[in-house]
């Protein structure tokens, strides 16, 4: 986007702060005149001011935060994960010091205050101009409120802190805060959401000035109405403030955005597997993208050049849950070649870093049990959504068992002595001819060193294969499936991190959103309805789809595309029994009988499985200790016993407990 320097933007905005929200982290820059209050009453300072929220929201999003999977059922802490992501997977020590710190969110509401409070004065723009700029304004401040107080909540009749709410512009430093209640918190967000309508276009085009030709999906009033759709979802949920009609709101909502997809330019992609492609970042199923850039080459709106470690900025998404698959993938093919498990030797490892394996951060792993137990506990061949999200073969890259009159890295100076070569009694893994450090090649042959199956493997097969098996009831925290679908093929060094899009919105969540609020409603059909909608879609595949498989999982041909994929869409309908289960009413309680929202929300993990997001599903919901409980412990027995209801919202930062130095001190949440 070629608009403003980066530099530019975060002064504009900090200039209007002042202080946060409840605060005595003062500015101590020198305040530049044309970054004043007055600024905002200018197009530029508006467009300043939205355009440095939107680069603040980039920064929260594209960091390297575990928070939105660990403690979850669809997420552990992986085998690098920090001391903090240990804590809030298994719920025990989490406190105010160690909690995830939004106080940026402060500073970016106040700028967005400031707009509100001076745009109508500014007279060099348009009428129409000053409509949709306040319009994002208003939108960005509840899309902030309504994180914030997803994490941390407000003051209820048994809830006695939570997070403030502050609508007018404050310009001079108090120390003096107190929790809002959550009632007015919530009437705020969907009075912000509701009015941002209006303003805001259908679709973008080349001359929005937040989001440039092709370059970014800002705000839109199909985005708007999405997310006062999930704040009617989530508020009706909240039985000290719902109102009656929450739910219905939810499901009306939903259900006129899909309706009218071509006003809004959505849709869903025929396959799957098109929708998580780099090409499509910007297309028609992705609504509303969080850019970074390419680097150099943009130098206005992103500003994010190449880190002197490698990388586009501060996407992690895609090595945060990809396995290190150098250092705990070794094989043994001498001793205990069939065991299961097999003999894991650290020593003779068959991998190394490539452009196209990825960078192994190895934060967060995939709960195994709920994964294969529960998500796909049947295979891949009627859902294509498992292929399409996880690499689960590694092409062996890395020459290990040379032939025989060489001597193998890592083997002892006494296996040297005896003559072993590494070539192993299964003889020598062939390696990749198209290893790259410094492109994005897929394997074109090689053969595999490690495979992560979907079902228990009979010795036979064992028998006949070289390298390392890894079977559903052994996926540790070592050891997992890579979520693949964020890999960024433009990549050209081992340690660079991404420049795609992060996706906050995608158009196939309106379906699930529907389907949640029609059951809600007592409205299996419906529900049914529309989440057969993802079913049917979610069976589709294309042969191009089928080089990062394994080779022996289900694919499909020219030939037989058409007959596989009927057959597959129509064995992918909710079955009666699954029919029967989203008939079985809402009951939270940990033990009971799976219900329809079980059902609901493995439906979410399925289709949106590794966004930033999981989290605040289960709460939203409030299944967490539900879920926690039914699939954790397997892999985190002690989150089963420490999870209790208050984990629901995190902790009150410390440093805004510590920034209220007059008037009644900030209280923590509840059972903080």
């Amino acid at each position: 986007m070629k608009i403003f320097k980066k530099t530019a933007i975060v002064l504009a905005a900090l200039a209007a702060i002042g202080t946060v929200s409840s605060c005595k982290k003062l500015l101590v820059e020198q305040p530049r005149t044309q970054l004043l209050p007055d600024y905002f009453k200018t197009g530029g300072g508006i467009i300043a001011g939205i355009i440095g929220v939107y680069a603040d929201i980039r920064d929260y999003s594209g960091g390297e935060s575990t928070l939105y999977w660990v403690g979850t059922d669809e997420g552990r802490q992986g085998s690098s994960g920090s001391s903090t992501a240990q804590l809030f997977d298994n719920y025990n020590g989490i406190n105010s010091s160690n909690t995830p710190g939004f106080d940026g969110r402060w500073a970016d509401i106040n700028t967005l205050n400031g707009v509100l409070k001076f745009a109508p004065l500014a007279n060099d723009i348009t009428d129409s101009q000053k409509a949709t700029y306040i319009a994002q304004a208003k939108f960005l401040r509840a899309w902030l409120y309504f994180q914030l107080v997803q994490t941390y909540g407000g003051t209820t009749a048994t809830e006695k802190s939570g997070i403030p709410l502050n609508i007018e512009f404050i310009e001079a430093p108090r120390s003096s805060e107190a929790p809002a209640p959550l009632a007015d918190i919530y009437n705020q967000i969907i009075k912000d959401f509701t009015e941002s309508i209006s303003g805001l276009p259908n679709t973008i085009t080349s001359d929005n000035p937040f989001s440039g030709a092709g370059a970014g999906k800002t705000a839109t009033a199909a985005v708007a109405k999405t997310y006062l759709a999930k704040a009617y979802l989530t508020r009706g949920y909240l039985t000290e403030i719902a109102q009656p009609a929450d739910f219905q709101k939810a499901a009306d909502l939903s259900a006129e955005v899909i309706a009218n997809k071509g006003v809004y330019g959505l849709d869903l992609w025929q396959s799957y597997a098109d929708a998580y492609k780099i090409e499509n970042d910007y297309g028609k199923e992705n609504m509303f993208n969080i850019d970074y850039g390419l680097g150099g080459s943009d130098e206005n709106y992103t500003r994010y050049q190449q880190q002197g470690d490698g990388g586009w900025g501060i996407n992690f998404l895609y090595v945060v849950w990809r396995w290190d698959y150098i250092a705990n993938a070794g094989i043994d093919n001498n001793n205990n070649i069939d065991a299961v498990p097999q003999t894991v030797s650290t020593s003779k490892q068959p991998m190394r870093r490539d452009n196209y394996n990825g960078r192994p951060y190895a934060r967060v792993a995939p709960n195994g049990p709920y994964l294969y137990g529960t998500l796909w506990p049947a295979g891949q061949i009627k859902d294509s959504r498992f292929d399409a999200t996880f690499q689960t073969f590694w092409i062996y890259n890395k020459p290990l068992y040379p032939a025989a009159g060489s001597v193998a890295p890592g083997l002892t100076s006494a296996e040297v002595a005896a003559g072993k070569t590494g070539a192993g009694s299964k003889g020598a893994l062939i390696p990749t001819s198209n290893f790259s450090e410094t492109a994005y090649n897929i394997p074109v042959d090689g053969d595999t060193a490690v495979l992560i199956t979907d079902r228990d493997v009979t010795m036979a097969r064992r028998d006949a294969f070289k390298g390392l098996i890894v079977e559903p009831n052994q996926i540790n925290n070592l050891r997992w499936p890579t979520v693949k679908k964020f890999d960024d093929t433009r990549r050209t060094r081992l340690n660079d991190k991404s420049a795609r899009p992060i996706i906050m919105l995608r158009f196939s969540e309106l379906y699930l959103i529907n389907a949640e609020a029609n059951y809600m409603l007592g409205k299996t059909t419906e529900a049914a309805n529309s989440l057969n909608v993802l079913r049917t879609r979610a069976a589709y595949r294309n042969p191009s789809d089928g080089d990062r498989i394994p080779k022996h999982a289900f694919r499909v041909t020219a030939a037989n595309m058409a007959a596989a994929n009927a057959a597959n869409i129509a064995a992918n309908q909710l079955s009666a029994s699954e029919l029967a289960q989203l008939a079985v009413a809402y009951n939270k309680t940990p033990g009971t009988a799976l219900n329809g929202l079980d059902l609901i929300l493995d439906e979410y993990s399925r289709e949106l499985f590794g966004d930033q997001r999981r989290w605040y599903d289960l709460v939203r919901t409030r299944y967490l200790v539900r879920r926690v409980k039914m699939y954790k412990g397997a892999t985190a027995p002690s989150s089963v016993d420490a999870v209790q209801d208050f984990h629901m919202r995190r902790p009150i930062p410390q440093s805004l407990i510590d920034a209220v130095l007059t008037g009644p001190k900030y209280p923590q949440n509840n059972g903080y």
